[in-house]
């Protein structure tokens, strides 16, 4: 005799010869849910196996009934991504929405920055090939054509209005002397200093973009982590499948933080590298634009 598949008694006894029709449950008391005649024993590794499998507490099958609305929902569940999205804490959000400011300031900044730099640029060369061609209109180059995104525009405009104090380029204005190209020299280096400012104006958020990013990520993992292992303490059931779901989640703040700093550092190096070659375009044109007024308006 089995019960529930484990064998509870044993007694001898010969098999009745069966003749005739046969019939099933004459006699009997009770219910019966279930009967199988088989022409060979059963095992008890099967009467086991039968057992599990069969009743509401079977251990190899189980079901469950689910609502519409619930099936609906899990149907619109988006793989992976959408399981991460379900597990995030609350700091999660927070932190996600933070470097999701960030990337958008980031972004502005290297759209900004290029079409800066790009402008500038290209009035750079437009300007130098004036420039280079000048003789003695050599302080006449603002009366035509403007180029207001170039940088070595506005510092030879600066230098202009210096020579300009100092009458230079009128019949009776005195050859300049060493000390007043000195001085010509120091206003546009000053003006320089101010253009290098405003170039890189605002790069510095990229910066923060870059260095800040992935320590908001991981400040968000780390908290992410310790609210999973605290619920499962508090729980009291440590399963994989209680952990994976926060953990993996928690992690997607890293995740972010990288999203954020990356491509920050690539436009950061990007803009850097442009605006290194503007400064030095600059300077180069400062040393350039006072040595032609010494050749033609310093003393002899």
């Amino acid at each position: 005799l089995f019960v529930g598949g484990a064998e509870v008694a044993k007694a001898p006894a010969a098999l009745p010869t069966l003749g005739g029709a046969l019939q099933l449950g004459e006699g009997s008391r009770g219910l019966a849910d279930e009967l199988q005649i088989a022409t060979v024993a059963r095992s008890d590794v099967w009467l086991a196996l039968a057992a599990a499998i069969q009743g509401g507490e079977g251990k190899l099958l189980s079901s469950l009934r689910e609502s519409a609305g619930e099936a609906a929902a899990e149907g619109e569940e988006h793989g992976y991504i959408g399981v991460l999205v379900k597990n995030l804490t609350v700091d999660a959000w927070v932190v996600i929405i933070i470097l999701g400011v960030m990337f958008v300031v980031a972004a502005w900044v290297m759209v900004d920055k290029s079409l800066l730099v790009g402008r500038a640029d290209k009035d750079n060369r437009q300007f130098l090939q004036r420039f280079r061609a000048a003789n003695e209109d050599l302080l006449k180059l603002d009366t035509g054509a403007i180029h207001p995104n170039s940088p070595l525009y506005r510092l030879y405009q600066a230098g202009v209005r210096e020579l300009a104090k100092r009458r230079v380029g009128q019949a009776d204005a005195p050859p300049l002397s060493g000390a007043s190209l000195d001085a010509v020299k120091a206003a546009v280096d000053a003006d320089f200093v101010r253009e290098s400012h405003k170039l890189n104006a605002k790069m510095v958020l990229l910066t923060i973009a870059i260095s800040g990013g992935p320590f908001l990520g991981l400040l968000g993992t780390v908290v992410g982590v310790m609210i999973t292992f605290a619920a499962i303490a508090a729980a009291g059931d440590v399963n994989v499948n209680a952990i994976a779901p926060g953990i993996a989640a928690a992690l997607l703040a890293t995740v972010a933080g990288l999203g954020v700093a990356i491509p920050a550092l690539f436009g950061y190096n990007y803009l850097a590298a442009r605006i290194k070659n503007l400064s030095s375009d600059m300077q180069i044109f400062v040393d350039e634009f006072i040595t032609r007024v010494a050749e033609l308006y310093g003393a002899r």
